[in-house]
């Protein structure tokens, strides 16, 4: 195959890893413009668009700043970040912003936080800021003393996207009810939205579990589905619901 770069490889490894650092090393407010950015990393991944029209999500800018965005842990940024809310200038980067608070949180275990996002989605119209938070609320752990009706509403009145969101966020619940509830998603769900619900039964299913997945596999010859459900039922066994 055509390497369109050839030699010059290692000045885009060069120019991505300085990426990453400016990007780490910039401070909050950068790195929620240049999630917003449409830019390519490097003039070589224009010339190459330009040249064969084809792209990747990783020639952009915005690829490496949502990575970084991810990892996001140190406390301070919280603050910085909830004043950028306020701040008129940066009301068309509101999603990035929702995106950033929502990693804070998964990554610092803030529950006062997680409270200020739930209440939030409750009242937001905005399906990209909805999906923004729940989809990077699914690390943290949710102990039955904290209010989740917002995510169980959008699993089961959300539209796709929503609902795949939602489904992410319900990874790692200690609510009784979550199990029964993804069970019965996962019995009227097409084969794509099994699997989004086998990542949340993970962490929160049991023995209860078993049998439904089990005949699911039974049922489908999809071979993602079907590594899935066994990985599901792996994790369960791990966690010692599963007795012989």
């Amino acid at each position: 195959m055509f390497n369109f770069f050839g030699n010059k490889e290692k000045v885009l490894e060069k120019e991505k890893n300085k990426l990453m650092h400016d990007l780490e090393n910039g401070g909050i407010r950068q790195l929620v413009l240049k999630m917003g950015s449409n830019e390519f990393y490097s003039i070589l991944i224009k010339e190459k668009h330009e040249k064969e029209g084809s792209f990747a999500s990783d020639d952009y800018i915005s690829h490496y700043a949502y990575k970084v965005s991810s990892g996001l842990n140190n406390t301070i940024y919280k603050t910085e970040l909830l004043e950028l809310l306020a701040d008129a200038s940066y009301s068309p980067y509101k999603k990035y912003i929702f995106c950033c608070l929502a990693s804070l949180c998964s990554n610092t275990t803030d529950y006062q936080l997680f409270d200020f996002l739930l209440k939030h989605i409750s009242g937001e119209d905005d399906e990209e800021i909805i999906v923004s938070i729940l989809s990077r609320l699914d690390e943290i752990v949710k102990p039955a003393s904290v209010d989740i009706s917002v995510i169980k509403k959008n699993l089961i009145e959300g539209n796709q996207h929503t609902r795949r969101a939602a489904i992410k966020a319900l990874c790692n619940c200690r609510h009784s009810e979550v199990e029964d509830l993804l069970l019965d998603e996962f019995k009227v769900s097409d084969k794509h939205t099994k699997s989004s619900i086998c990542g949340p039964l993970q962490s929160v299913g049991t023995t209860k579990s078993i049998p439904v997945l089990k005949s699911a596999y039974k049922a489908t010859r999809d071979p993602w589905l079907r590594h899935n459900i066994e990985y599901t039922l792996n994790a369960i066994s791990e966690r010692g619901s599963v007795t012989d």
